[in-house]
């Protein structure tokens, strides 16, 4: 199914897919290559890209080892290759693989080997990835671009909605502004109450010698006789009420003590 022709020179415009202009007037296409370099070890990995440094860095090998020729000749000789495949030198590791020319299909070791793992080449795998992305890029764009116009269009052709949505940014700038003023009333309340606690908290007794003269502002036990020095055991009144009391073994041991005395004389 074609592209709406809006949608298809938006597309264009951005590079996604190519403009439907005549070839004539075309600027030439440079084809992508997923194979990459021939000297390169590792373009048979799918997420591999071979750039400048693989051309400069890797140099390749020409022919193959004679003892690995061999080897493979034997190997051959015991798993003969069908007519649809073909073995290709690999000058970036020095070792033959082997392709079908039918299907694609390409494998390090011979297809009748036990061991053989038949897959698409890293070339082919690459390009598929790369269409992949590019077609998942291109429908997201689509999809963005399609809602993007659809909202336009909903604004432009609907007034009764675009009153709506005015009259709706209208209540809530109303009632943020009303949340702000209770916020602000919350708050002067609560300092007021606080200033009137702290004016009761400083109120003075009338009995309080501070109330009617210079002295500063005590508490409940300024002024009291306090016995500040260990109390006298024999006094009696007033200090005798705050002296510390001994403990009971103490009380035994001084009666005890005392009796001791009186007995030696």
């Amino acid at each position: 199914m074609p592209l709406p022709a809006a949608l298809a020179a938006k597309l264009a415009k951005r590079g996604l897919i190519t403009s439907n202009r005549p070839k004539s007037s075309r600027e030439p296409v440079k084809k992508l290559d997923y194979k990459g370099l021939s000297v390169c070890p590792n373009k048979s990995n799918v997420f591999h890209e071979c750039n400048q440094w693989c051309d400069a860095h890797w140099k390749g090998v020409a022919t193959p080892d004679p003892k690995y020729l061999r080897n493979m000749q034997k190997l051959l000789a015991k798993y003969p290759l069908a007519l649809n495949w073909t073995e290709i030198f690999d000058k970036g590791v020095g070792r033959y693989y082997y392709w079908n020319m039918e299907t694609d299909l390409v494998s390090w070791l011979p297809p009748k080997h036990p061991k053989a793992i038949l897959t698409k080449s890293a070339a082919k795998l690459r390009e598929w990835k790369a269409q992949d992305q590019r077609d998942k890029r291109i429908r997201e764009e689509s999809i963005k671009m399609q809602k993007s116009d659809r909202d336009q269009d909903r604004d432009s052709d609907d007034p009764e909605r675009n009153s709506r949505s005015k009259h709706s940014d209208r209540r809530d700038h109303r009632d943020r502004d009303r949340r702000n003023k209770r916020d602000r009333e919350d708050r002067d309340r609560y300092r007021r109450d606080r200033d009137k606690r702290k004016r009761e908290d400083n109120l003075l007794d009338p009995m309080d010698p501070a109330a009617y003269s210079d002295i500063p502002q005590g508490t409940w036990s300024d002024g009291l006789d306090t016995n500040k020095s260990r109390a006298d055991n024999t006094a009696s009144g007033v200090l005798f009420q705050q002296r510390p009391y001994p403990a009971p073994g103490a009380v035994l041991a001084a009666n005890k003590e005392k009796d001791d005395k009186e007995k030696k004389k």
